[in-house]
């Protein structure tokens, strides 16, 4: 069970999305209308998981998307399994650092992220994207029996299809192979991403 749950975190929160290329992603599994894909690709010299989601949303504009993002009070609504969600802002409206904190059950240690989100406002009516990778911060500082989960990466895209319909896209890679077997961590990945994902859907079509 403790690896099962540790391959969990690590595959939707660690990773870089400079690995090299992989095959076309190949879909998983599907769960109210909201699509699972996965490829393995090469990095660091391992064979890793990509996941990519992607689900259609109705009047729902890019500024939502970042506002909903940036909603602490929100935040621990539908990330799963997250016991803190925190924003910090900065100088620039178009960059936050955000706390997630994860509480697991004993004797594993709660674990937790400190990242940075980013974007450059296109001002067309075409795909905007949002970024989000590691950073080291003195406003989200180590704890004490708190495991930092580093080498994140992945990006939000929104894409508008015409009218008030738009595709949102959530991409992320870890750079950790699974230590535990494929039947046994697959359908726990899958589900909670997937929940994850439903979760951040509905509050969106709430705004």
């Amino acid at each position: 069970m403790k690896q099962t749950l540790l391959i969990f975190f690590l595959i939707l929160f660690c990773g870089r999305l400079l690995a090299a290329p992989g095959g076309d992603f190949k879909l998983v599994k599907t769960s109210n209308g909201i699509n699972l894909y996965e490829r393995w690709v090469m990095h660091n010299g391992s064979k890793v998981r990509e996941l990519k989601v992607s689900f259609e949303v109705t009047g729902v504009g890019f500024s939502d998307v970042v506002t909903l993002l940036k909603d602490a009070g929100k935040g621990g609504r539908w990330n799963v399994k997250s016991s803190q969600y925190k924003i910090a802002v900065t100088r620039d409206a178009n960059v936050w650092l955000n706390y997630i904190r994860y509480a697991l059950p004993w004797p594993m240690e709660d674990q937790d992220c400190s990242l940075k989100f980013f974007y450059t406002p296109t001002g067309g009516s075409g795909a905007q994207t949002i970024y989000f990778e590691s950073v080291q911060h003195q406003v989200y500082p180590r704890l004490k029996n708190v495991t930092r989960l580093e080498g994140t990466s992945g990006r939000w895209v929104l894409d508008p299809l015409g009218g008030q319909e738009a595709r949102i896209t959530y991409q992320i890679l870890t750079n950790k192979s699974a230590s535990v077997p494929r039947w046994v961590s697959d359908p726990i990945v899958y589900d909670n991403i997937l929940n994850t994902m439903y979760r951040f859907k509905s509050l969106l079509q709430q705004h």
